[in-house]
């Protein structure tokens, strides 16, 4: 169990309703922060490679069917590894 990124909350992973995929291609980004550190090279969205997920892929439409959201629709920060049930 840890708690969320910049948070003393539990992340939905230590409830068992979140999951993060292809860590180094989809990186966590908030300001100047990307983690992994050296997954920069991802963060340009438009230059996409194997292993990235993007709205409308296979990753991001099963999800939204069963109910689970993805990061890398946040608007204060970019978790685009991540999928929610909660959406969080």
């Amino acid at each position: 169990c840890r708690p969320a990124v910049g948070s003393t909350s539990w992340s939905q992973h230590a409830y068992g309703t979140g999951i993060d995929i292809n860590p180094f291609h989809n990186p966590y980004l908030k300001g100047d922060l990307v983690l992994p550190e050296l997954a920069s090279a991802y963060v340009d969205r438009e230059d996409v490679r194997v292993g990235m997920i993007v709205p409308g892929d296979v990753a991001t439409e099963s999800f939204a069917e069963i109910g689970w959201g993805w990061g890398g629709h946040w608007s204060s920060l970019k978790d685009w590894m991540h999928f929610s049930l909660s959406g969080s």
